[in-house]
């Protein structure tokens, strides 16, 4: 679906120069549309695409370098879809956060509340994967809570 395409469509609407019938005939064929609009893939793909970055996440718990590598390269590998460049970014920042949150963690083990800091952030890393990927299928981009933002969406 074209963003772009259906916000003009509203604009001369709004404008008067579409009856409220041509606006809803107009906007049917655009929703409808099932190719591409100027990417190489589609609005299911990008959703599902988007959904395994987040998914990927799930693989640091059990490899954590593996856990790190593969979101980045799968967000690299199709970045120039803007749907997947966002959720990309989206992982990416909580990635960062995240190393930066264990480091934190593992210094103040020493006085035993890190561990409680490395178990929330393992529930965090389990749940916010589990959401991210759950709204990009639904096509919404969602911000992990506690990320800092290191690349802007």
């Amino acid at each position: 679906m074209d963003t772009e395409k259906l916000r003009n469509l509203h604009k001369l609407k709004e404008d008067g120069v579409l009856s409220e019938e041509e606006y809803q005939a107009e906007k049917k064929k655009l929703l409808d549309d099932p190719r591409p609009t100027g990417s190489v893939l589609n609005a299911t793909d990008s959703r599902d695409y988007s959904m395994f970055i987040h998914l990927s996440l799930l693989l640091g718990l059990v490899f954590p370098w593996i856990g790190l590598i593969v979101p980045i390269v799968l967000w690299l590998v199709k970045k120039e879809e803007p749907f997947i460049d966002q959720n990309g970014r989206i992982v990416a920042n909580w990635l960062i956060s995240s190393v930066i949150y264990s480091i934190v963690g593992l210094i103040l083990a020493a006085v035993l509340v890190g561990f409680f800091i490395l178990l929330a952030l393992v529930i965090c890393h389990v749940v916010f994967a589990i959401i991210g990927a759950m709204k990009a299928k639904e096509g919404v981009l969602w911000h992990y809570p506690l990320s800092i933002k290191f690349f802007k969406v």
